[in-house]
């Protein structure tokens, strides 16, 4: 799979390179449900979305960049590896946690 390739399933998914946490991690959104699989490009705790733990991130610069990437997506839903849903004002707080 590649960056910003289509898969013709489901409605389209869309491969999304988001690197840092490990080299050649990826994101998949789902644009008929608008739900981000963020895996551990993004985290959950107590009920609020975080970008990834740095200690936990091979490389925290890149993640940033690769957080600044999913603005470009209409999300209303996320589904991270810790955490699980987050579903509250997604495009926002992915706004604020590119913008910090």
């Amino acid at each position: 799979m590649a960056d910003a390739q289509e898969l013709p399933l489901c409605g389209g998914i869309v491969v999304i390179g988001t690197p840092g946490h490990t080299p050649g991690h990826l994101s998949l959104y789902h644009k008929a449900s608008k739900t981000l699989i963020a895996a551990d490009a993004l985290i959950v705790e107590n009920d609020c979305l975080l970008g990834p733990t740095p200690n936990y991130c091979m490389d925290p610069a890149l993640a940033k960049q690769s957080i600044n990437k999913l603005t470009a997506y209409d999300i209303e839903t996320v589904i991270c590896y810790h955490g699980g849903l987050y579903a509250d004002r997604v495009n926002e707080r992915i706004l604020e946690l590119a913008s910090e």
